[in-house]
Formats: structure tokens, C-alpha cells, sequence
């Protein structure tokens, strides 16, 4: 066991300051409570029952409304004599002034529970709804660059999280993000996490192709991310490897046939573990870099994580080059015979090659990214809570420009 200070490193947990870091103690939990089937949205009435629920609120967005899945839900909540309010306002990426309204909106409705139906952004939201109209304030009090996850001490009402990508793993973490000001504040907090993830991957079928792309491009990103992050973790580590082999073998099938049931679901069962694995080992500088991408320059998380992985994952194979090996194996591929860096570069191709097949753009200048944007995007990319589990420390600014301008 070492001091922090003496092995010149950030704190893995940043939310206790001058903790010891002891790696040989590892935590896990299997929360939340993860309902998973094709079809398995008929029991959203059954499970809000189970919460007790009175008045359910419905946090999503125009598309989903427009699908007529949240009509869906309120079917079968209507069926089991549960009522239910519907706020549609929650946009990609979205902003601090949306949440507090829909925080707003739950306590003059008075709502018990909120389902949560959509991308990572609408479950984000519907988390950071329940803790703003529980303990009041606006996110960025919240941020966890200024204060520890005991900011958010109390239980918060239940949410029952249905994802419609498979992607973002959000309906499994304790992490909610919203933008303030061009920047996006990270919410950390144990009561943040859903009460119940209702996982059904028929809900992704009428995903378009370009969507499904990003999606699995991000989990993939979240599963490699998690696997070479400081943190140590062998059951999460479990998860991050069943989730690239998943994403590897069905990606491509999902993208190029949406009505590829097994492929949608395997990509939604991926999604979630490797959602799983991050909640326990958290990510790093991808998410660091993509984070500002989409604060500033409104770039879907999904397509910024899949344009920086690679330049990223070549500036941390110095130090984690042998795991490269080990993720490589749920590609099928054969390193016989080749050194820790011929395997990594290896592998770095083949997610490039991933990335091209399934039409996603290799540059930021190419997706409206401006150079002038970097300088306010490596500022903040540094002191990004993501940044602190990257394998290769420290983090500095150089580091985080060359980046920016490789995959300019």
C-alpha cells in the first residue's frame, strides 16, 4: 500500500481526498435491478407497480414520443391504474435549463417515479430531474470537480431507465452529465443510479443506421476504456471482454440489417455490460477528449468517443500494450509472433477499419469541429474527472493538443 503522493499519481477515487491507494481491494455491485428480453417493455406496469407508484413521470424526447413508444408505456401503465405525466423536452446533449424544468415540472405534478425512455441523454436527464426535485439547486452544484458524491445524500425517488440505443450504459451507471456554458458537468452519486433498468432490445430495431453506428461505437469505446482504465477490477474486466467480442461480432450486422433481431440484441446485451464494466472502473481520455466535443462543438457522444479512441489508444499502448492483446481476442485475431506493439497497432486497425465499414467520419474537421476550438477544449480535457482511470499519467495539455490536432 502507497500514498497517492509518493507514486505521483491522481487519486483513483477523487471524490476522498488523501485516501491511500490500495489496489488490492476492489468493490462491485450489481445494481441496478436489470430486466432484459425482447418484448420485455410489457412488464413496465408490473415493475411501476412493484415501485408503488401513484403518478409516473415520463422523461424522453420529440423522436421517441413521435414512435410511439411512450404511448406504449402509458398503455400499460394505464392498465394497471397508474398515472402518468409526459415531459418530451430532453435534446442530445442536453442543457442545465431543460433538467430544471423537468425537476419542476415533477413536484407541481406531483409525480412519484420517473420512467426514463430513450438515449443516454434521456436517462441522464431523468436521473439529474430526480435529484434536483429532491434536494433542489441546479446541476452545476453538483459538479464533481467541486464536490464529492456525498453532495447527493439522500434517496432520490425511483426510475425505472429504458434504453432505445444500444450504447450508452447509462441505465446501469451512477453517472448523469448535462451541459452548462459549453461545458459538460459530471454528476457522480450512488442514489443517481436507475432503481430498475428495463433493457429491450426490440425497442433499438427501428434504430437508423448511422445511430447505430455511434451507439456501438461508444460502448465499445466504454468497454475498452474500462478494461485498460487504473482501476482493478477482474469481475468488471469480465464484463469489458464479453462486450467487445459482443460489439465486434454483431456491430456490423446490426448497422447493415436493423431487422437482424439476435444482432440487436446481442448489441443491446453488450451495451449494458459494458455499461456495467464502467460503472465499476470508470473510463478515461477518450471520454475526457469526447466530452468537450460535445459540450462545445455539439458533437454526439457517440461519434466523438469513436474519432478519438484510436489516437488515444496509441498514446496509451506505451504503458498498456499486453491488455491490447488480451481485447484483441474477442476479435478473433492472431498476434502469433508479434510484439506488445505490433499486436496494438494491430488492433488499433482493425477499429479503424470497424469504424470506416460502418460509415463513421475518421476527422473532427470533417464533423464542424473548428481549429480554433482546441485551445478551450484541451483546457478543460485536462481537470475532466474521466482523465484521472486513463492508464498513462499525468495527463497534460500537450498530451490532450496532440490529440485533438491528430484526429483533426
Amino acid at each position: 500500500m502507497s500514498t497517492t503522493d509518493e507514486i505521483n499519481l491522481p487519486l483513483i477515487d477523487p471524490t476522498i481526498k488523501g485516501q491511500l491507494l490500495d489496489t488490492s481491494v476492489i468493490g462491485f455491485s450489481f445494481a441496478p435491478q436489470i430486466v432484459f428480453g425482447y418484448g420485455c417493455l410489457n412488464r413496465v406496469g408490473f415493475l411501476s407497480l412493484f415501485l408503488k407508484a401513484q403518478h409516473v413521470f415520463i422523461v424522453t424526447d420529440p423522436e421517441i414520443e413521435k414512435l410511439g413508444l411512450v404511448n406504449k408505456v402509458q398503455q400499460y401503465l394505464e392498465k394497471t391504474g397508474i398515472k402518468s405525466t409526459v415531459f418530451n423536452e430532453i435534446e442530445p446533449n442536453p442543457k442545465e435549463e431543460a433538467v430544471i424544468k423537468g425537476a419542476e415540472k415533477f413536484k407541481n405534478t406531483g409525480s412519484d417515479i420517473v420512467i426514463a425512455i430513450g438515449g443516454g441523454s434521456v436517462i441522464d436527464a431523468g436521473k439529474i430531474i430526480r435529484l434536483l426535485a429532491k434536494q433542489g439547486g441546479r446541476p452545476s452544484d453538483y459538479d464533481s470537480q467541486k464536490c464529492t458524491i456525498m453532495a447527493i445524500h439522500e434517496m432520490l425517488p425511483p426510475q425505472i431507465s429504458i434504453p432505445t440505443t444500444s450504447g450508452t450504459g447509462s441505465e446501469v451507471s451512477v453517472v448523469a452529465m448535462v451541459t452548462s456554458k459549453h461545458e459538460k458537468i459530471t454528476i457522480l452519486g450512488y442514489p443517481l443510479i436507475s432503481t430498475i433498468a428495463l433493457v429491450d432490445p426490440q425497442l433499438t430495431m427501428s434504430c437508423p443506421p448511422k445511430l447505430t453506428a455511434i451507439c456501438g461505437m461508444d460502448a465499445l469505446t466504454h468497454a475498452i476504456e474500462a478494461f485498460i482504465s487504473l482501476r482493478i477490477n477482474p469481475v468488471a474486466d469480465m464484463f469489458s471482454l464479453q462486450a467487445i467480442a459482443l460489439i465486434y461480432q454483431n456491430l456490423k450486422k446490426a448497422y447493415s440489417n436493423g431487422q437482424d433481431t439476435l444482432a440487436r440484441i446481442n448489441m443491446s446485451l453488450a451495451a449494458t455490460v459494458a455499461g456495467m464494466a464502467f460503472n465499476q472502473k470508470s473510463v478515461g481520455l477518450v471520454h475526457a477528449c469526447s466530452h468537450q466535443l460535445s459540450a462545445q462543438c455539439n458533437l454526439s457522444h457517440g461519434l466523438a468517443n469513436a474519432i478519438m479512441l484510436p489516437h488515444v489508444l496509441r498514446l496509451n499502448k506505451k504503458v498498456a500494450a499486453p491488455k491490447y492483446t488480451i481485447m484483441g481476442s474477442g476479435f478473433g485475431m492472431d498476434f502469433l509472433n508479434a510484439s506488445d506493439d505490433e499486436t496494438a497497432e494491430k488492433f488499433i486497425l482493425e477499429i479503424e477499419a470497424l469504424s470506416k465499414e460502418i460509415g463513421i467520419s475518421g476527422k473532427l474537421s470533417e464533423c464542424g469541429v473548428k481549429e480554433s476550438d482546441i485551445e478551450a477544449m484541451v483546457l478543460n480535457a485536462v481537470k475532466d474527472i474521466s482523465a484521472i482511470t486513463n492508464p498513462l499519467q499525468p495527463i497534460t495539455k500537450e498530451m490532450v493538443e496532440k490529440l485533438y490536432r491528430a484526429a483533426f
